[in-house]
């Protein structure tokens, strides 16, 4: 009987919900229990993964005993009113990848025994779901996991400030960063007993953030204007969720992101020894922003690595271990590298500032690239990772976002912050998946000629505007890169040069050790293309050549003579191959 209602059960249609995919779970007398809870109200929020006309699937951060009976308040799935439902905990089961416990719920019957006496208690400390509307509109939570919003609502606290409390002090040791909902506060430096006001916050603002982002102590006080509801965010709560859920991390680089594009104080937009003023780009690893240098006045873009990889223990240690030679690669087709700054717990990237348009761009303005354009971009990118590779050094990301054509062509070679050393296993596939290498993939060791495939893929498309496969399903994107080698090109463009098409073909074949053994290799097949021209990136042999120098000192009288004799002098180096160049000045003694 028992197995034919579970049977049953799993024949309920579920519905993943799309809006916010939150529930809240209530129960008595359970939170002492679990620990971690200072009442006797379990009140949290929970991932919402399914539900059923009969359940939920939740996503919980410790697992529920089994019969615990609860209350479950979720947005309703046509009108998205919060509903709240008796229930009770049917089984929970730990889920590995996101170290939370997957949790089945079933609604409990009005007239069940069970589900009497239940009432709904809202914990005046923590987020209701009407609080929910304004978390959304603050813009910080945009990146982060279902799993991990549940996580951190739960860590947030509300607090309540009334007119002239101080809730920050000047000099304090910082343990938090506080979220304002509503109300207006002034920040002020006291300098023997005198008051400067240097800001005034709103709705929306967050106040405090270095506490977590530095450590440092309070270099202001903050003091509320008018009545303010705040969200506490204790610095420890927050580390000990971002140890297991590294994705809470961008919470921080959203918090970076707000003051370096908002704030009108030179210190909140400083970075060691740049000044940033505006973002210019943002991508998967980091935002880049527009800067100088404060002493030099030197314009520089500045890329701030978002913290989801900066606060990676291994990513950081192998990124410190290359930087000094990333830094230390001067080529014309590699963007320059002038400093690197780690502050604000991640890491400043400072960069050689460029004017022109990415390969992404041009390609998503004009389709398809003449082929020889093709291959004048192609042979310059491959400059740029013979020279990478010469240091021993994998880009790892090689894709048209950070490929950049300046206004006379030059191309340079972006965003080596994901660069590694030859060899090193690549566990988080980086970079973006329609351009990685099946090693990549599969975890494995990479090594230059993953750059290559990368290469490969993004000439595919340059030819002939589209990547090689459908890419409606990216697990199964990711099957083909790793079982098959890429359609011909030519199925697509007929016309298309061998030595373009070979290339292509040759550069992606899934076994890395069908593809080319070098970049020089590539680029030699490359430069076949202009095998019946000229090409434009070839130049004449420079020969070695002797310069002499003859000082004639003569008088205007003399001037006519000499003439002639130079004209005689000069018909006879033409001849022989001699170029002169003159030039005058007068002497005076």
């Amino acid at each position: 009987m028992h197995q034919q209602k579970y049977q049953e059960r799993r024949k309920f249609t579920r519905d993943t919900p799309n809006n916010f995919k939150l529930c809240i779970v209530q129960s008595k007398g359970l939170a002492c229990s679990l620990g971690g809870f200072s009442k006797d109200l379990l009140y949290m929020y929970a991932d919402l993964k399914n539900c059923s006309d009969e359940g939920v699937l939740l996503d919980m951060p410790f697992k529920l005993p089994n019969g615990v009976v609860m209350n479950i308040a979720l947005p309703d799935k046509d009108t998205g009113q919060w509903k709240v439902r008796p229930a009770k905990v049917s089984w929970s089961k730990k889920a590995e990848a996101t170290k939370t416990f997957h949790t089945g719920i079933q609604y409990l019957t009005a007239d069940s025994q069970s589900g009497e006496g239940l009432v709904w208690e809202t914990d005046p400390e923590k987020p209701s779901p009407g609080d929910l509307f304004f978390f959304r509109l603050t813009g910080f939570f945009e990146t982060i996991s279902h799993v991990g919003l549940s996580l951190l609502l739960n860590s947030f606290q509300r607090i309540k400030v009334r007119p002239g409390e101080r809730f920050i002090c000047q000099g304090e040791n910082g343990d938090s960063l506080y979220l304002i909902q509503k109300g207006i506060c002034k920040v002020f430096i006291e300098n023997e007993g005198n008051a400067r006001k240097i800001a005034e916050l709103k709705t929306g603002d967050v106040v405090g953030e270095m506490a977590v982002l530095t450590g440092e102590p309070r270099a202001a006080n903050v003091e509320a204007q008018t009545d303010m509801v705040l969200w506490r965010l204790a610095s420890k709560d927050f580390d000990a969720l971002a140890e297991d859920h590294p994705d809470l991390r961008l919470f921080l680089t959203e918090i970076m992101s707000k003051r370096f594009e908002t704030s009108v104080f030179v210190r909140d937009r400083t970075v060691g020894k740049y000044l940033l003023s505006n973002k210019i780009g943002k991508g998967g690893w980091g935002i880049v922003y527009r800067g100088m240098h404060k002493l030099l006045k030197m314009p520089v873009a500045i890329k701030m690595m978002k913290h989801d990889m900066a606060m990676e223990p291994v990513f950081l240690e192998t990124f410190r271990r290359e930087a000094e030679i990333i830094a230390r690669m001067r080529h014309p087709n590699i963007v320059s590298v002038y400093d690197i700054e780690e502050i604000y717990r991640t890491i400043f990237i400072i960069m050689e500032c460029l004017e022109g348009v990415s390969l992404k761009e041009m390609m998503k303005k004009v389709g398809p690239i003449p082929v020889e354009r093709c291959v004048n971009i192609l042979i310059q990118i491959c400059n740029g990772l013979m020279c990478a590779h010469s240091y021993d050094i994998v880009h790892r990301d090689i894709k048209p976002g950070n490929i950049f054509l300046l206004a006379d062509d030059l191309v340079k070679l972006l965003d080596f912050g994901l660069a590694c050393a030859s060899g090193t296993k690549d566990m988080n596939i980086a970079g973006t998946v329609y351009y990685a290498s099946p090693e990549q993939i599969d975890g494995k060791p990479v090594d230059f000629r993953s750059d290559l495939y990368s290469l490969g893929i993004m000439s595919y498309e340059m030819v002939t505007g589209r990547r090689p496969f459908y890419e409606d399903n990216l697990s199964d994107l990711m099957d083909k890169y790793c079982k098959f080698d890429i359609p011909d090109p030519a199925e697509i463009i007929p016309d298309l040069d061998h030595n373009v098409r070979e290339f292509i073909k040759k550069c992606t074949r899934c076994d890395p050790d069908k593809r080319y053994q070098s970049t020089q290799h590539a680029k030699k097949d490359l430069l076949k293309f202009y095998s019946q021209k000229q090409s434009p990136l070839s130049f004449p042999e420079k020969k070695e050549r002797t310069v002499t120098s003859l000082l004639l000192f003569h008088t205007p009288e003399q001037q006519q003579g000499l003439k002639i004799i130079l004209e005689e002098f000069g018909t006879k180096a033409s001849e022989m191959g001699i170029k002169i160049r003159m030039s005058e000045f007068i002497d005076t003694y």
